[in-house]
C-alpha cells in the first residue's frame, strides 16, 4: 500500500533489514580530489549513519557525531556476522596547527546496533595513538583483524636486534606502511600478522574459516 506521503509502506511479510553508511559532503568546486593512494588522509565531514530499514522513507540517523562534531572522517565498515555489531575506523577533528606526530590518529570503533552504543574498541589512548589502524574486520571467533601502521613486532624484532625502531615505508617512501594485526574484541592482545613494506589491505575470512 502507499501511504500519504508517495511511499510505500513496509511489507509485513519481507523481512527488513538495517543499513549502515558512510556519508560526507560533497567536494567543494575547484577542490583538489584526495588521493585515495594515500591512506592517512582524511576527508573532514565523514560520519556512520544507520537505517533501522533499508527504505528512502527510513530516518538515518548519525552515529558518529558525537566524536566527529561533523569535522572527522569514518571509513572501512564492516557488519559482524549476527548484524548485531559494527566495526570501523574513525579518526577525530585534526587539531589546527599542530604537527602531525600530534594529531588524532585513525582508530577502529565499533557500534551496537541494539543498544545504539559507540565505543573504540582499544579503550587506552596510549595504545590507541601507537599508529593508524584502519580496514577492521571481524573473524570468527571474535577477534578483529585489521590492517595498521603500528607494526608492533617488526619494531619488537629491531630492538632486539639493536637497532633502532622504526617503521617500514611504503614502496613511495611517502608513509609508514599499513600490515595485518589481530586482537581481542575488548582490544587486548595487540599481534601482527603480516611483514611487508607495502600496504596490506581488506583482509576477508574464507568460507572454511581460515
Amino acid at each position: 500500500t502507499l501511504s500519504p506521503g508517495g511511499g510505500q509502506s513496509p511489507d509485513p511479510v519481507v523481512l527488513d533489514f538495517p543499513i549502515a553508511y558512510v556519508k560526507r559532503p560533497v567536494p567543494a568546486s575547484g577542490v583538489p580530489t584526495p588521493d585515495v593512494r594515500r591512506l592517512l588522509d582524511m576527508q573532514p565531514g565523514g560520519d556512520l549513519y544507520v537505517r533501522d530499514r533499508a527504505s528512502p522513507s527510513a530516518v538515518d540517523r548519525n552515529v558518529t557525531l558525537e566524536i566527529t562534531e561533523g569535522r572527522g572522517d569514518v571509513r572501512d565498515v564492516e557488519p559482524s556476522y549476527d548484524g548485531m555489531r559494527l566495526v570501523f575506523a574513525m579518526r577525530r577533528p585534526l587539531i589546527e596547527g599542530a604537527d602531525e606526530n600530534e594529531q588524532p590518529t585513525w582508530n577502529i570503533w565499533e557500534y551496537e546496533v541494539a543498544t545504539r552504543q559507540l565505543r573504540r574498541v582499544i579503550q587506552s589512548d596510549i595504545l590507541a595513538e601507537e599508529g593508524h589502524d584502519l580496514a577492521p574486520h571481524y573473524l570468527p571467533d571474535g577477534r578483529i583483524v585489521f590492517s595498521s601502521t603500528r607494526q608492533r613486532q617488526a619494531r619488537a624484532i629491531l630492538l632486539d636486534e639493536g637497532k633502532p625502531q622504526f617503521a617500514a615505508q611504503d614502496e613511495d617512501r611517502a608513509e609508514p606502511a599499513f600490515v595485518l594485526h589481530v586482537m581481542n574484541g575488548d582490544g587486548s592482545s595487540i599481534h601482527q600478522l603480516s611483514f611487508n613494506q607495502s600496504h596490506d589491505l581488506d583482509p576477508a575470512v574464507l568460507d572454511d574459516g581460515r
